[in-house]
């Protein structure tokens, strides 16, 4: 099985057209992630949205800062920041591919940086902390967003969810361990052949073709490898407010405030760093 980045997904889905819209003012059903990162950065000369997507915080920021850039790894997702700009009428922001762990910047460039669930897609973001330390300035800001992932460990305990989904005629059986000690996600996909017997079998269930999705007891143990047509994983590194608190110190910034409020119906941690002068 060989590992695949979580990027690459939003790459698919960017380049299918499934992820769409342009706005400079999100508002979840909780709290506002636009006034978040506003509030944390206005005001700031030169601002980096890492992983912006399809702008993400960039559109949100660029009216209230100098200029601001967004990286990204995925070209259809920068495709799209870059209609969404334009839409917006955005003359201050600028775009640039590549890698958290590998920022194509010099050092101490930037004295703001906003990251909205970059860091929870990241096998290794003490790397990524790394190379921001290494861009921004001392007293840069680091308004920062993640998932609360106790959310998903409610009990403290590792636990596995499975589903089968039809991407079209294509039947994928995919396997989600939630890790502890420390927080990962480990995400498995299973291509199964369509012209085989078993994803024959499993397609003709009426609730799976009518949903697309659904909720499975079987394991990666129960198909038969000439079923298999491929299989990848991901694995992404997540927090709780005190792991988060903790990756910032070792990487050098220090926190300024933080708390833990509902996002589109799951609790994110809110955090603001400044890097020691």
């Amino acid at each position: 099985m060989r590992q695949v980045p979580t990027w690459h997904a939003y790459e698919r889905l960017a380049a299918e057209g499934r992820l769409e819209g342009v706005s400079d003012s999100p508002s979840p059903d909780g709290e506002d992630e636009a006034t978040f990162f506003r509030s944390a950065l206005e005001g700031r000369k030169r601002v980096l949205d890492l992983g912006c997507g399809a702008g993400g915080p960039l559109l949100a920021l660029a009216k209230c800062v100098t200029t601001i850039c967004g990286l990204d790894a995925a070209p259809s997702m920068l495709a799209l920041a870059r209609r969404n700009i334009a839409a917006l009428g955005i003359t201050n922001a600028a775009l640039a591919r590549g890698l958290a762990e590998m920022l194509p910047f010099p050092d101490a460039v930037f004295d703001g940086v906003a990251v909205s669930g970059t860091l929870e897609s990241l096998p290794d973001p003490d790397a990524a902390l790394a190379e921001l330390s290494r861009v921004t300035a001392d007293e840069a800001v680091i308004a920062n967003l993640e998932w609360d992932f106790r959310y998903f460990v409610p009990d403290g305990q590792p636990r596995t969810e499975s589903w089968l989904r039809l991407d079209g005629e294509q039947l994928v059986f995919q396997a989600r361990h939630y890790l502890v000690d420390p927080y990962r996600i480990r995400d498995e996909r299973y291509m199964l052949d369509p012209g085989s017997n078993f994803a024959r079998q499993l397609s003709a269930d009426e609730k799976l073709r009518a949903e697309c999705r659904k909720l499975t007891d079987l394991t990666p143990e129960d198909i038969p490898r000439e079923a298999l047509l491929d299989c990848f994983y991901d694995v992404e590194a997540h927090f709780d407010p005190e792991t988060l608190r903790e990756a910032l110190e070792r990487a050098g910034f220090e926190v300024v405030r933080q708390h833990v409020a509902p996002s589109f119906g799951v609790p994110h941690i809110f955090s603001v760093f400044c890097k020691a002068g």
